[in-house]
């Protein structure tokens, strides 16, 4: 089967009216007598009001503009801590702090407050709600346990990105206390937006000094200020929140927990389950290997989905008791036996 349903995480172009919004935004920004002048390293005032308002922004922290996750790495990677991300998480993340110099390890939740002593030489990267690729989420007692590894003196980075995809029946997000919680609008937006946030806190100085020198540039931020006035943000989230609800849908579909996010990870009786899902079920899927998952994993991302997706392969596999959904790193729920609708 050389065609088929892709679940790989292709995002889905914007709607004509709501690229409309971007461009007469981005048009008024360049007219503007500011949008050559340097940006502050905060972030232009109305472009955190509206980002701090998209995200529930704890008034009690620091809020900033940034460049997404990918700068904040280079940023937290010069605090000289060594590093544990989490697992199954995105492998990226961890590359990223390996090239920065950072001394780098992989393991999931339980391990990682093991392994993150003394308290004060670590900092643990973590990604909740909705943990691409298996729609993780933080529970009060592992809230708990990293508020007191923070109380330690550890470093906690949360990246919550996928909090934008939340269904509108789940409750609000969990954040752990005293974290730096970031996110991005990668996801949300799309890969070239280059706009994401940061809770701090407190800045450290090695943070606060790569944040200054990457900061987006002041024409950028004003034209997302201007499109977010105008009711951007607010179609972007609806946009995003009806992923969340189709990722849940699935999510119970194949027997699994309550979830949101765009991607689920499965397991499948396969060495090579990517190849299997596309030729039996017609589904384009990435590899679990991507996040650090066993090799016998496979994600199902529906990011670049919308309402009115033909969902037939996504049903058969669920008839098929073909795979199993694996959540929080265990294989949760029953076989796949029957399907309600994905």
């Amino acid at each position: 089967m050389t065609d088929g349903h892709d679940l790989t995480g292709t995002p889905r172009p914007w709607p004509a009216d709501v690229a409309e919004l971007w461009r007469d935004g981005l048009a008024e920004a360049s007219r503007a007598a500011s949008w050559e002048s340097r940006p502050p390293w905060r972030g232009v005032p109305a472009l955190r009001d509206a980002l701090g308002r998209l995200v529930d922004f704890d008034q009690a922290a620091e809020f900033l503009v940034t460049g997404g996750i990918r700068p904040l790495i280079g940023a937290f990677a010069l605090t000289g801590r060594r590093v544990v991300v989490e697992r199954p998480s995105f492998e990226g993340v961890a590359t990223a702090f390996r090239r920065c110099g950072a001394r780098v390890l992989r393991a999931d939740i339980d391990q990682a407050l093991r392994l993150a002593r003394p308290a004060g030489d670590h900092l643990l990267w973590i990604t909740s709600p909705w943990r691409n690729p298996d729609g993780w989420s933080l529970d009060p007692d592992v809230v708990e346990r990293l508020a007191d590894f923070v109380r330690r003196g550890g470093m906690l980075v949360q990246n919550e990105t996928y909090r934008l995809f939340s269904p509108s029946t789940s409750p609000a997000p969990a954040r752990v206390p005293g974290a730096f919680v970031a996110g991005s609008l990668t996801k949300a937006a799309g890969p070239w937006s280059r706009l994401g946030w940061l809770i701090a806190p407190a800045v450290p100085g090695p943070v606060e000094a790569h944040l200054r020198a990457s900061a987006p540039p002041t024409l950028w931020q004003e034209a997302w200020a201007l499109f977010a006035a105008a009711g951007g943000f607010d179609r972007l989230g609806r946009r995003a929140a009806a992923v969340g609800a189709l990722t849940d849908r699935t999510a119970a579909a194949l027997g699994g927990p309550v979830t949101g996010g765009t991607s689920l990870l499965v397991s499948v009786n396969s060495s090579d389950p990517v190849a299997l899902l596309r030729r039996r079920f017609g589904l384009l899927v990435g590899s679990g290997t991507d996040f650090a998952a066993p090799n016998t994993t496979a994600r199902l991302c529906f990011l670049g989905c919308s309402p009115e997706c033909d969902h037939v392969g996504v049903e058969a596999l669920v008839r098929s008791g073909a795979a199993r959904i694996v959540h929080g790193g265990r294989k949760a729920g029953r076989p796949l036996e029957r399907g309600g609708a994905a």
